[in-house]
């Protein structure tokens, strides 16, 4: 199988995140896409704990599995959220499957400082998902997963960038508020 891995903070994850894994799912012919919800951010990202953005994860994929799946990988390995060796214990898991990472445009410039880069570059395919480029008609819109935690949408634009079920949990949980 080959098999979109989308891993990032989900700090909470919104429909920009299902736009992009949907974008991947059919741009790129894969078979599946997982969601990683990343234990320790590599760049030392202050994030809400772990289960809660896990279970989002979960709850945003909840009626569209498969061919969306949630791992937790990410809390059972030691190594801070590096990518390349979460990828690297995947294939070893899957030894059968494909691993293709998704990243968003966003993140192209970025991925040049991560923990061995040309390594990941060389040993995984890398697909970029157009997020938020002007010129580009088929990039996904630029939701802010900051400025969703920063209360800087009002109520009604909250609904149009994260799931009924996500708002809910938000609520019932307190977090972010």
């Amino acid at each position: 199988m080959k098999i979109g891995f989308f891993g990032g903070s989900f700090n909470p994850p919104h429909l920009g995140h299902l736009l992009a894994a949907t974008y991947a799912l059919k741009v790129h012919s894969l078979d599946q896409v997982w969601l990683a919800p990343v234990f320790h951010h590599p760049f030392a990202k202050n994030m809400i704990d772990f289960d809660h953005r896990l279970e989002m994860c979960k709850i945003l994929v909840q009626h569209l599995t498969p061919p969306f799946h949630v791992t937790d990988i990410e809390k059972h390995l030691h190594h801070d959220g590096k990518t390349v060796y979460t990828l690297r214990k995947l294939k070893e898991q899957n030894a059968q499957d494909e691993f293709i990472l998704i990243i968003g445009s966003d993140l192209k410039e970025q991925i040049k400082t991560w923990a061995e880069s040309t390594a990941l570059q060389k040993e995984f395919k890398i697909v970029i998902i157009p997020r938020g480029l002007q010129d580009d008609p088929t990039s996904i819109p630029n939701i802010s997963s900051t400025n969703i935690r920063a209360d800087h949408y009002s109520e009604q634009q909250l609904r149009a960038i994260v799931t009924p079920d996500i708002q809910d949990y938000l609520k019932m949980k307190k977090l972010y508020s």
